[in-house]
């Protein structure tokens, strides 16, 4: 069975077949309901499940929820979102590219085996659900309707599939994956959800600056440019100020000169020169680091990673005890350095429970925060007028294709240059083919 919204497959149930897979054998699979009937002695014996399509990745809010029956033995019951190519003997979290909340001690699992406290502990008669924000790129989870917070931020992943997670005898579920009238009976306002990134993104647009059409001429002109100088396109940029702008703007040195140094920040970062990428960040924009004790915590953390894999023990720890150490200013730095602590205690680091923290994946993401951190502490903007406002044209185009408004297979059609652009980014759907 497929279910539509508005032209879109969504998940119904779990996936067909599944049982007959790996620890899936441990499952006792029937449409949305799921119990575990293995031996749930070790977490060998983990046992999880996906449903039976991912999330499509144009719908901006997705919601699913769980009734749990019984919580078993040991209430190991884990609820969240991965990919198709994730480990299925595993408990949601536990392994790259899955997220999961789990009812025994109330921790949020991202892509590896050690948790982070998140909510309260779950079991018989709760309602635990959980929200995919696509505009966000968040994760949060609700109990018996209670909002508990963003649980992840930054989640990229396109193709995500509600999933669940079981390991000890007796734990039972079931789902309520919100179509036809199961939405109505869920625990939490999802029009409120709905209603809230709504106003979120509203107050977001509303707070762009415009550039003033009447002080140079031509609107077009400065969006263009100020998109060039947003993203280092510098000779494309003085050629736009000249020959549509007519000369009224220039390309200022100090933009370029900023623009170089972060991302040869990042770059850095990426490659694994902390310590100059620590100068130059201090040298650009004196005091970011020290407003964001965490980010350098973390920056710290890749030169620990750095001699964990030269096997310097030894440095490691002393690194650990004179920097590491003093640079703790949270509960969740303190989490992470018991996680980084953990891995000298293995042979192969990198394939420990908590060896995602040493991969490039966590790298190009620091690479990320720190860019996004500079901009902030620099009063920049995050992304330039263009982009945001392509951006926006292309959620109303989609909401406009979800409605099936004939309007919009008429763009590309139209000899309205705009609307002949507006159609091949329909057609596109990425912003970044200027």
């Amino acid at each position: 069975m497929r279910a539509h919204q508005r032209g879109l497959v969504l998940p119904t149930s779990w996936e067909k077949g599944a049982g007959s897979r790996g620890n899936s054998r441990h499952l006792e699979i029937k449409e949305t309901r799921i119990k575990y009937t293995g031996p749930g002695s070790a977490d060998k014996d983990a046992a999880s499940v996906r449903a039976d399509n991912f999330v499509p990745t144009s719908l901006p809010i997705y919601y699913f929820e769980v009734e749990v029956i019984s919580k078993g033995r040991e209430g190991y019951i884990g609820v969240g979102f991965c990919t198709v190519d994730v480990n299925m003997d595993r408990l949601p979290g536990w392994e790259p590219q899955s997220y999961g909340y789990h009812g025994d001690d109330g921790n949020a699992f991202r892509s590896d085996g050690k948790g982070r406290k998140y909510g309260p502990q779950f079991g018989k008669g709760d309602f635990i659900g959980a929200c995919l924000n696509r505009v966000d790129k968040t994760i949060s989870y609700f109990k018996n309707g209670i909002d508990l917070g963003v649980a992840f931020h930054n989640v990229l992943e396109e193709q995500l599939f509600p999933c669940i997670g079981m390991q000890t005898h007796e734990e039972e579920v079931v789902a309520n994956f919100g179509f036809g009238d199961s939405m109505a009976r869920f625990s939490a306002d999802v029009d409120d959800m709905k209603k809230a990134a709504a106003g979120r993104m509203e107050s977001e647009i509303m707070r762009i600056a415009l550039p003033n059409q009447g002080r140079v001429g031509s609107l077009m002109g400065e969006l263009l440019f100020g998109y060039m100088v947003h993203n280092g396109y510098w000779e494309t940029a003085a050629a736009v100020a000249q020959d549509m702008l007519e000369g009224t703007v220039q390309v200022q040195p100090k933009d370029i000169q900023e623009v170089k140094l972060r991302n040869t920040i990042a770059d850095d970062v990426v490659a694994g020169n902390i310590t100059e990428a620590i100068h130059l960040a201090d040298t650009l924009a004196p005091g970011m680091l020290s407003a964001n004790p965490s980010l350098q915590f973390r920056l710290h953390l890749q030169t620990f990673f750095d001699l964990v894999r030269a096997k310097d023990d030894n440095g490691a720890m002393h690194f650990a005890r004179d920097i590491l150490v003093r640079a703790v200013k949270t509960d969740m730095d303190y989490q992470e350095l018991q996680d980084a602590l953990s891995l000298m205690g293995y042979d192969d680091p990198a394939t420990s429970p908590c060896g995602q923290m040493m991969s490039q994946h966590t790298k190009d993401e620091l690479a990320h925060a720190i860019m996004t951190a500079i901009r902030k502490h620099l009063g920049r903007q995050q992304h330039s007028a263009l982009e945001k406002a392509i951006l926006q044209l292309m959620g109303v185009l989609t909401a406009l294709e979800e409605r099936g408004s004939p309007e919009v297979g008429l763009l590309e059609q139209t000899k309205n240059p705009t609307c002949q652009a507006w159609g091949e980014i329909r057609n596109s759907r990425s912003g970044a083919q200027l």
